[in-house]
């Protein structure tokens, strides 16, 4: 769940070898789900009414709304929950979901839900055009579930008022620029609250926890078998802290440490960043082209120095517009994301060292996949919004620890800073919805345990630059019973991705379908 790096705020864009070795688990694997399986769960849960838990969904194809272009059988429907699940009787909100059933029906093991992550992305599109389809055996065995988490594009969006407040296009200094900044911050945050109604206070994710249990009933599956990716891992664990006992089988793919908090989030999207510079620098050496330096080492240099220099005189496009250290390292975090080529941000490096900055503008139309003069439609920006704001929802009452003041928040930047000149200042200011955000937080940064669950599988790449592999040898120690699937190479989310892996697609579905689980820690080729 990294920190997004477009812009100062919150953005869609802010939270990863050789040989297969398989066991065979046994009565300790986790099992698949069929009604009546077995009980289990968090006894300080409270018990919904029925009007919830024993809902219908009304299944119908799926529109336009949700997809331009549904694969063949996809379905789609709605499902109510609380909003505050403290409050049950109060309000609700209607979540978008969406299903394709098992390709072998007669051998089907259960609902298999699927969340793509963020937070801020709809899962319910994605498996309706088939964008996420699973590996081949769990596709044949599994419905596909996709669900869009409360207040996220189809269930019940959160909304926020245009022209409330500017966002800075650079990170602030001084004093007086941090203190606008945060009054700026604050006026745009009690807008979209005000906006929002009710919702924005209860876009934690053990909301969206106790939410997919509520779909795991609905859907008649005695446990819950789920794929996450990204932040949608969080949402696994918190699944798994709440309701252990109701763990079917559990593929958490591009891990997410609930042990590290907002600001050690951003540390480590720090010092990943710089670790894929780093290995670019590396790369153009071994490949000879010596246009930044002839040595790792003065590639660094030059860059951090340029850095440097950007902050105490910017240089200016063909229209005027100062380019600066902040958009700097907005280039340099767009290529480590893979939004633009590393190659191309070379050949724009190079001009920019010799005071030209106007092949920054082809990386821009590289990166939005245009010519670079389409304008996005209503649709699309609406889409856009929800997710950079939903992202903050989220976050915000999901961790405590962002600072709170103008004078903490410029003291945390020139700390970030003398980590790493590239990207420090830019990476700490991205915490400013945090800082100001109207709703006191309600998650704290913990490892969870889920004693009693189901063994789970954790996947990730060797070089994630989104969740590092920090993360899941983080997780596979904090949980009682896990194992480690390491794909090597880079990416982000192992399983049923592009390009495909079989050793990985084929470990990962020998445990969906199976329950079979490979070795504690194993390892799959690039």
């Amino acid at each position: 769940m990294p920190i997004p790096r477009r812009s100062m705020a919150l953005s869609a864009g802010l939270l990863a070898v050789t040989t297969m070795v398989v066991t065979v688990c046994g009565a300790g694997g986790a099992a698949a789900s069929r009604p009546g399986d077995a009980k289990g769960g968090n006894t300080s849960v409270p018990v919904l009414p029925a009007r919830f838990t024993q809902q219908k969904v009304q299944w119908t194809a799926c529109g336009t709304d949700v997809t331009p272009k549904a694969v063949p059988g996809a379905q789609c429907g709605w499902v109510k929950v609380p909003v505050d699940y403290a409050a049950p009787d109060g309000k609700t909100v209607t979540l978008r979901v969406s299903r394709v059933q098992a390709k072998d029906h007669s051998r089907r093991l259960g609902s298999l839900f699927f969340n793509p992550g963020g937070p801020g992305a709809g899962g319910a599109a994605d498996v309706a055009n088939g964008n996420w389809q699973a590996g081949e055996r769990a596709r044949a065995r599994y419905d596909l579930v996709g669900f869009d988490p409360r207040g996220i594009a189809g269930s019940g969006q959160i909304k926020c008022p245009d022209g409330v407040a500017e966002e800075p296009e650079d990170p602030p200094r001084t004093a007086s620029q941090a203190e606008k900044v945060f009054a700026d911050a604050t006026r745009r945050a009690r807008a979209c609250q005000k906006a929002s109604g009710a919702v924005l206070a209860h876009m934690d994710s053990v909301s969206v926890a106790r939410d997919l249990d509520v779909l795991r009933t609905v859907l008649g599956d005695a446990k819950l078998n789920y794929t996450g990716v990204s932040y949608g891992t969080f949402i696994g664990q918190q699944y798994m802290k709440l309701f252990p006992g109701k763990v079917g089988r559990m593929v958490l793919d591009g891990v997410v440490n609930p042990a590290a908090d907002l600001r050690q989030v951003a540390r480590l999207d720090v010092k990943t960043s710089d670790d894929a510079v780093r290995r670019y620098a590396h790369d153009l050496v071994a490949r000879g082209d010596d246009r930044l330096g002839a040595t790792t080492g003065e590639i660094l240099r030059r860059l951090t120095t340029f850095a440097r220099e950007l902050d105490r005189k910017p240089l200016h496009g063909a229209g005027g517009e100062e380019f600066t250290d902040a958009d700097l390292s907005m280039y340099l975090g767009m290529a480590v994301s893979g939004e633009v080529s590393w190659k191309r941000l070379t050949t724009a490096l190079v001009a920019a060292l010799r005071g030209d900055v106007t092949a920054f503008d082809r990386l821009d139309a590289e990166a939005s996949g245009e010519g670079g003069d389409e304008e996005s439609t209503p649709q699309e920006e609406q889409t856009e919004e929800n997710e950079s704001m939903s992202m903050s929802a989220v976050l915000c009452l999901d961790s405590p620890s962002a600072p709170k003041t103008p004078e903490k928040m410029l003291a945390t930047a020139d700390a970030f800073a003398k980590q790493s000149p590239l990207f420090g200042r830019s990476y700490a200011w991205q915490m400013i919805d945090c800082a100001t955000w109207p709703v006191a937080p309600t998650g704290a940064a913990e490892p969870v345990r889920a004693t009693g669950a189901a063994p789970v599988l954790l996947v990730s790449y060797t070089d994630d630059q989104l969740t590092p592999l920090a993360n899941a040898r983080a997780v596979h120690r904090q949980l009682d019973q896990s194992s480690l699937l390491v794909r090597k190479g880079e990416g982000h989310a192992a399983y049923a991705s592009e390009p495909p892996s079989t050793c990985t697609d084929r470990a990962v579905d020998r445990y969906l379908v199976g329950g079979e689980l490979p070795g504690e820690i194993a390892h799959c080729a690039g």
